[in-house]
């Protein structure tokens, strides 16, 4: 099984909700980072701030359909729009555990930034659908 921390459109209540089908909620949480709008869904970057999110266990079957879903090519991260890695828990109760988590595999420039981290809060502000 794998902790994995999820940020956008996978959250419940959002566009992709369905695809977390069958995985188990562990706990809220933030990680290093931040965020970029980069169109329908935000990507997460190495860098200052916190990205808060939501950790769930998944068992490996699913985790290979969500980095297909993520556009994550396995061994080929040049070719990956997503790239799956580790990152260490900020706050709540996982806390300086390692995770996984997708990071944007793309240019960045001229997206616009989500400064809090939260993606849930940013289309809200914006009025804008996941």
């Amino acid at each position: 099984m794998t902790l994995l921390f999820i940020y956008g459109t996978l959250l419940p209540g959002l566009r992709l909700q369905a695809e977390m089908q069958g995985a188990r909620f562990v706990d809220t949480a933030q990680v290093p980072g931040r965020l970029v709008d980069v169109g329908r869904f935000p990507g997460l970057l190495a860098g200052a701030g916190a990205v808060t999110g939501e950790v769930y266990e998944v068992d490996d079957a699913h985790l290979a359909q969500l980095d297909g879903v993520e556009g994550m090519v396995r061994g080929d991260r040049e070719a990956s729009q997503y790239w799956r890695e580790a990152v260490t828990v900020l706050s709540g109760s996982l806390q300086g555990q390692s995770v996984q988590t997708y990071v944007y595999n793309r240019p960045v420039d001229g997206y616009t930034p989500i400064a809090h981290g939260d993606y849930r809060r940013y289309i809200r502000e914006v009025g804008r659908e996941s």
